[in-house]
């Protein structure tokens, strides 16, 4: 009895991530949940994986038929650390997780991306290209959208050589994706431009403060790793992204 009372008060003092089971990866895209059709999957791992070979980022999928009562913040930053998305040392990944049982969604940003996808550009795609699509059942084409916008994102604030647009064209199963930009967006940027500059001139301690502002985000999960699980290459997580419902 006591042994049972010992065993019992031992598995409640462990942390909940330890009880939890996280599938193993199988490439870029690991449909451990069974909602994204045949063609969509092969079309998003062959661009995935031109994308990592052009310019090293890893951007991984994940499907899961259930997060083991886990917030899915908890959940994403333990994946994110077991599987190691992201080379080592520049931590350059990004995690696309979705639990439809629990009609839930997270991007979980590298710790060397969090530049390039900060907390609201991660809210902003979900909201913008996938939440519409899977509350219309389209899950296959809200998962290729999100994953799409999310290597269009970071190739456009870190600069690198990919055209998101001409890949895809190669793909039947892959939804063409248009970057919407307008003369007013454009606009948008310069007059934002012109009051931070007119703010800095008059005020050079909130150029200090901004500064310091980029310093945060969130350090790094977990300890080092001499590698990925499945191909990954041992990236940390940052803790930044942002988690929606649907």
């Amino acid at each position: 009895m006591k042994r049972l009372l010992f065993i019992t008060l031992f598995l409640c003092l462990l942390p909940a991530t330890l009880l939890a089971e996280f599938p193993k990866p199988a490439g870029f895209v690991t449909d451990s949940a069974g909602i994204i059709d045949a063609q969509t999957k092969r079309d998003l791992t062959s661009f995935l994986t031109s994308f990592e070979k052009q310019t090293g980022v890893e951007v991984a999928v994940a499907t899961v038929s259930s997060l083991d009562e886990l917030p899915i913040d908890d959940y994403a930053v333990e994946l994110f650390k077991k599987w190691g998305i992201g080379k080592k040392g520049k931590d350059n990944g990004v995690l696309f997780l979705i639990a439809p049982n629990e009609r839930k969604m997270r991007i979980e940003v590298g710790y060397g991306l969090e530049g390039a996808i900060n907390d609201a550009l991660a809210g902003r795609i979900m909201d913008r290209v996938v939440i519409p699509f899977f509350k219309s059942g389209e899950i296959s084409r809200g998962v290729a959208n999100g994953t799409i916008s999310i290597v269009d994102t970071v190739v456009t604030n870190e600069n690198l050589q990919f055209d998101p647009q001409k890949e895809i064209k190669a793909y039947e199963g892959l939804p063409q994706y248009k970057k919407k930009k307008g003369p007013l967006s454009i606009l948008g940027k310069i007059l934002m431009l012109l009051v931070m500059g007119y703010l800095f001139i008059r005020h050079p301690w909130l150029f200090l403060f901004f500064l310091g502002g980029f310093g945060g985000g969130g350090g790094r999960t977990g300890g080092g790793f001499g590698g990925g699980s499945g191909g990954f290459g041992g990236g940390l997580s940052g803790g930044g992204g942002a988690s929606r419902g649907w």
